[in-house]
Order: C-alpha cells, then sequence, then structure tokens
C-alpha cells in the first residue's frame, strides 16, 4: 500500500518552496527583554481613544453591502529600536483596514468581528465565497479585520501577504501580534459606537488563535468562536508545518521552539483564561491536525470550562469543506445563547 502523503505536510513543503527566498530575517532575540515583567495590560492595551474612521462603500446588490473601514492604527511599539523604526515615517501597517459585509435582512442581530489566516490574500472569491456566503448563512454583519503586514498593509517589498508577519525577527513578531490585538480591539470600540447590537469574534487558524487571545484579554465579546486553533504559541512555532522557515532561522540564531516557548511564560502568555463566560465559546477543531495538534486543542478546552467544541475528522487544510457545516452550526448557537 501506498501511504498518502498528509495534506498539512505537503502544505509545508509548498510553502518551504516559497521561503526560499524569503527576506533574510533579523536576530533581534537579546531585545526580547523589555516584553518580560511589564504587565499583561502594558504588554496588550486596551485603545485609549476611538480614531476617526472613514467608510466607502465598495459595491451593493442581491441584498448585501459591502464596505471599505480605515483607520489609523493606535499602535505604539513598546521595543525601543522597532518603536523608532516604526514611527520614522509613515508605513502601511500604519493603517488599519477591514471589509464590512452587512445584510440587508432588517433584523436586530449580533455582529462578528472575524480575523482571517496567516498569510491568506484578501480577494474577490473570498469576499464573494467566503465571508458574503458567511453574512448570509449567519444573517449578520461580519467585519473582517486586515492584520498587519497583509494586503493593503502590505510594504512595497512584500512577495507575498503577511510574510513579515510571523518570522524569526521576533521583535516584529510579537509587536505583528500586539497590533492587532490592539487593532482588534479599537475596531470593537467603533463598532460598539455605531450600533446597539452585541459584537462576537471568530478567527480561522492563525486567526482562531488571535481571537482565542481575544478572549482572554477583551470581555466585550458577545461570543467567541475560534476555528481549528489553539492559542499555544510555542507548539505553534514548534509544530506548524509552514513555519519551517521559522524554525531554521531561529536554530541559526542559537533558539529553538522550546526557547520560544520559554519565552512565552515568562511574558504571563500560560496565565491567559477567557473572559468571555465558557457557555458563550464554541470550539472547531479537526481530529488530524499538523498545525494546532488535537491534544492540545482538547487542553485549552479543558482550561476553558469546556465550553460546546465540535470535532471534525481530517488535517488542518481539510477544514474547508467543513466550514458550511461549522457557520451553520455557528448561528444555532449563537441563536440559542438569549
Amino acid at each position: 500500500m501506498v501511504d498518502v502523503p498528509h495534506l498539512d505536510e505537503v502544505t509545508g513543503v509548498l510553502a518551504r518552496l516559497t521561503q526560499m527566498l524569503r527576506p533574510r530575517a533579523r536576530n533581534t532575540i537579546e531585545r526580547l527583554g523589555c516584553y518580560e515583567g511589564v504587565g499583561l495590560e502594558q504588554l496588550f492595551p486596551a485603545p485609549e481613544r476611538l480614531p476617526r474612521v472613514t467608510r466607502r462603500q465598495r459595491w451593493r446588490l442581491a441584498g448585501v453591502t459591502s464596505e471599505d473601514l480605515s483607520f489609523h492604527s493606535l499602535h505604539d511599539p513598546l521595543e525601543p529600536e522597532f518603536h523608532r523604526h516604526y514611527h520614522a515615517r509613515p508605513r502601511r501597517i500604519q493603517t488599519v483596514y477591514a471589509r464590512r459585509i452587512a445584510p440587508h435582512s432588517g433584523r436586530t442581530r449580533r455582529r462578528l468581528l472575524y480575523i482571517h489566516g496567516y498569510m491568506q490574500p484578501e480577494t474577490l472569491i473570498e469576499e464573494f465565497a467566503l465571508l458574503t456566503t458567511m453574512a448570509n448563512a449567519l444573517d449578520m454583519e461580519v467585519v473582517q479585520l486586515q492584520p498587519p503586514y497583509h494586503g493593503r498593509r502590505k510594504p512595497r517589498g512584500s512577495r507575498f501577504d503577511g510574510e513579515l508577519y510571523w518570522t524569526a525577527d521576533l521583535v516584529r513578531s510579537i509587536e505583528s501580534l500586539r497590533q492587532t490585538l490592539l487593532d482588534a480591539r479599537t475596531l470593537l470600540s467603533w463598532m460598539e459606537t455605531e450600533s446597539a447590537q452585541p459584537v462576537g469574534i471568530a478567527g480561522l487558524s492563525l486567526g482562531g488563535a488571535l481571537a482565542a487571545v481575544l478572549t482572554c484579554i477583551e470581555p466585550r465579546f458577545d461570543f467567541s468562536a475560534p476555528f481549528i486553533a489553539h492559542m499555544d504559541l510555542g507548539a505553534l512555532v514548534a509544530d506548524a508545518p509552514v513555519l519551517g522557515a521559522m524554525r531554521t532561522d531561529l536554530r541559526r540564531f542559537g533558539w529553538d521552539p522550546d526557547d520560544f516557548a520559554a519565552f512565552t511564560r515568562r511574558i504571563g502568555w500560560d496565565g491567559l483564561r477567557p473572559l468571555v463566560p465558557a457557555e458563550r465559546i464554541h470550539l472547531f477543531a479537526m481530529d488530524d491536525d499538523r498545525f494546532f495538534r488535537p491534544e492540545l486543542v482538547e487542553e485549552m478546552w479543558k482550561l476553558w470550562d469546556e465550553p460546546e467544541i465540535r470535532w471534525y475528522p481530517g488535517s488542518h487544510m481539510g477544514f474547508l469543506p467543513m466550514l458550511p457545516d461549522a457557520i451553520a452550526r455557528l448561528r444555532a448557537f449563537v441563536d440559542g445563547l438569549d
């Protein structure tokens, strides 16, 4: 019998081919001390004000409106050298973009703040096939946040969306994480001023991990639905097939994934627990996931007081065919909250 290659591992091989010509990562490990001992409220701060949000209608058809939202990121890097670099001149990552898909159902329903996956390009196919379908299936407004280094926030020199978001340049990676969380909380603040309808959080893959973190630092979310993810960053760096280049670069710098995991523990990451009640959380997971190991998803589920969880058979990259069922289950779950 011929062994069939695992889809997640094939994805990792393809990712390594694209990463062969990757930009050379800077060794910033010795500068990580600034993140230790500062407290989670300073490490992942809440927005102190609400910037002006610009709205631009993209299209309106078939009972749905698509809008672009943009605002200036409130992010202020914590690491001194990166702080100087970030503020030295205007940069694309300083402007936050979000895409808002709103059905015209006329009902008063919850809304969803959604974060997509790592290195996922934002295309018209995604806008219609995923976001619009999701908004209609949930009968809910969906606002998709564009993380730093993706889409219109991608530096002109980047070949791929997100190739600079999560690399062995750990200062830039940690600042990318900090900025994404602050941008999401800022967007939530705007959504709250714009309507009284409650807002939930969801994300897919790395977006699911970010949604899980937001569940632990932001109590204002009405519900939470991380898709195929856990929030153990050390394990993600160690396991994810697409992060092979990052592991290679870290070893070149004298670190391995265990060293990175130890760093996350030192900054208090392992102490994060949900601020959203367990009865308002729904997890979705794959039982043969090589990106986010199932046993770690189960461990998170137990630490989170065993919220509702749906397991699907197959790999991380095999989740796409399960997405319609997951969205239907999420709608039923949200409809049952009141």
